[in-house]
């Protein structure tokens, strides 16, 4: 053949392979919810009975009375509430710290006596527990080894295993010896097994490089590295944050004191995580550039069930003196208009599990003094815009079709999502009865 034989037939195979494969393609599933009750997650309210259109994975069309698409079925959820998907916006799914371990004996047992593959088929539970329990999407922020997350996501994609969509960043971008104890010697190299150590400005760019190739969604970063008494530079926060915009990619700091969480503001970060002893000056810098508050404050219930190893069990008056300034702090920066999203950063072991712990978060929320609908926004509306993805934590044209039926109004009280009725991913019944809600 002359080349321009092989040209032509390269133009007609180029026009004529995307139609056959689109011929040969399954139509996508439709499917029409009926919600008793719609939660409208950027006003915060409920907004009474809607139908959902869904094509495939994405809602098509929400509206009253919608008509019914031959072929479609119909899910009839109308006697129930019917939010968007909830969203965890700080996880450590890979990891789990026991009681009386420091996190230096707890990369040893993940690494050396676990190992990858265990460490993965126990992420892989707890992955089942957010989804059941609401969560078809979260924020990964790190301790997973060398990019476990990431490979636990595209199994959980390919439907290997049942799980959230994971927003993952790999190894976290941290000062030296990374979050571990100090240590005179690491001749297991447990600090470049859990974090990506960054020594100047140039391999801050590279590191973040590194990250997106490998499919990091978001960059983790330590501003401040506590326990650790090691710290970024400005320069290398910077550079950090400059070279994730150019990769459009968010980035979340890991920032406990005023000093470190001032420094990452300025920066640019996407969000703080934690933010424990910030200042109102900090937090009016944040409302000012948009920087979300991740506040990973458990409620009292939480906290009692994470002292139930301990040998002297405090008693719950001191419990709730612990978590006040957390409280206090949270409801500082809301007043100030910081916005909030949900992180439950969960990574002791909890009896009800995960996804329950990502619940109980958001009661700690209200116990601090956000509304019910306030809390529901911190792991709907607010975390989605956080992330990034305008088709999660919403129910509109476009979305992801991620829905959680529950009995009662969950924005007079958090109490019905401990029992979801259904859970729905990417139009997907996940978990759940579909005839559990009927009207």
């Amino acid at each position: 053949m002359s080349r321009l034989t092989l040209a032509a037939v390269a133009a007609l195979l180029a026009v004529c392979m995307p139609a056959a494969a689109a011929a040969q393609r399954a139509p996508q599933p439709v499917t029409v919810v009926r919600a008793g009750n719609l939660f409208d997650s950027e006003a915060g309210r409920m907004v009474g009975p809607r139908d959902i259109l869904i094509r495939g994975d994405r809602v098509a069309e929400v509206g009253e009375a919608l008509a019914i698409p031959e072929g479609a079925t119909v899910l009839d959820l109308s006697g129930c509430s019917v939010l968007p998907g909830l969203i965890d916006g700080h996880t450590h799914i890979l990891t789990e710290q026991r009681f009386g371990e420091g996190l230096s004996v707890t990369a040893a047992r993940d690494q050396a006596v676990d190992g990858d593959i265990d460490r993965t088929l126990l992420a892989a539970a707890r992955a089942r527990a957010y989804l059941e329990a609401g969560f078809p999407t979260i924020r990964d922020l790190g301790n997973s080894g060398r990019y476990l997350d990431l490979i636990l996501d595209r199994g959980i994609e390919r439907g290997h295993v049942p799980g959230p969509r994971i927003y993952g960043a790999g190894p976290g971008l941290a000062p030296a010896g990374g979050q571990l104890e100090p240590q005179p010697a690491d001749p297991h190299h447990l600090v470049a097994s859990e974090y990506r150590i960054v020594v100047s400005p140039d391999d801050a760019r590279a590191a973040v490089r590194e990250a997106v190739a490998r499919g990091a969604e978001v960059i983790k970063i330590y501003p401040e590295a506590s326990p650790q008494r090691t710290r970024l530079s400005v320069a290398e926060i910077a550079a950090i944050v400059s070279e994730a915009r150019r990769h459009n990619i968010p980035v979340a700091a890991h920032a406990t004191y005023d000093a470190a969480i001032r420094e990452a503001v300025e920066a640019g970060v996407t969000s703080i995580e934690h933010g424990y002893e910030v200042s109102d000056d900090t937090l009016r810098l944040m409302a000012t550039k948009g920087v979300w508050l991740v506040p990973t404050d458990p409620s009292v219930d939480m906290a009692l069930d994470f002292t139930t190893n301990w040998p002297v069990q405090p008693p719950r008056e001191e419990v709730e003196r612990h978590l006040r300034q957390g409280r206090e702090r949270l409801m500082r920066a809301h007043r100030l208009g910081v916005r909030i999203a949900l992180g439950s950063d969960l990574y002791f072991p909890y009896s009800p599990g995960r996804g329950a712990g990502s619940r109980g978060t958001m009661d700690g929320y209200v116990e601090a003094g956000l509304t019910p609908a306030e809390a529901l926004q911190t792991a709907t509306w607010e975390a989605g815009r956080m992330i990034g993805d305008d088709g999660l934590g919403v129910i509109r044209p476009r979305a992801w079709a991620d829905l959680v039926a529950v009995e009662g109004d969950p924005t007079q009280g958090l109490a019905p999502l401990r029992s979801p009725r259904l859970v729905m991913k990417a139009g997907r019944v996940a978990a759940g009865d579909a005839d559990a809600c009927g009207g």
